[in-house]
């Protein structure tokens, strides 16, 4: 019997900046952490390690989509996921932040 598992990307952040690592962890609805996920945007793609996690570093700004795919096994099938995230630069996090402590006042 066929069984199909939905993969779920989580990172710490929407938001990274440019040249910093991001961390992202795949696990599936049944929160179990997936070694060897592919996780890829246009440019480039890693895999997952044994506890569901990699990183990926940006080097241009915008929205970038990730999406975790893991070929079957066996009996289960897995169903890719999709997340954005958007790479800043220093400054506009900065203005970001800024305007933040501002709403905050």
């Amino acid at each position: 019997m066929r069984t199909t598992r939905s993969l779920v990307i989580e990172t710490d952040t929407d938001e990274v900046l440019l040249g910093e690592p991001v961390t992202i962890r795949v696990r599936d609805r049944l929160q179990n952490p997936l070694e060897g996920v592919t996780v890829s945007t246009r440019r480039k793609g890693v895999r997952t390690d044994e506890t569901g996690r990699c990183q990926l570093t940006f080097h241009a700004p915008g929205l970038w989509s990730l999406t975790a795919t893991k070929p079957s096994e066996g009996e289960i099938t897995y169903r890719p996921a999709t997340t954005l995230l958007r790479a800043v630069t220093r400054p506009a996090m900065a203005r970001r932040v800024r305007r933040i402590a501002a709403l905050s006042e």
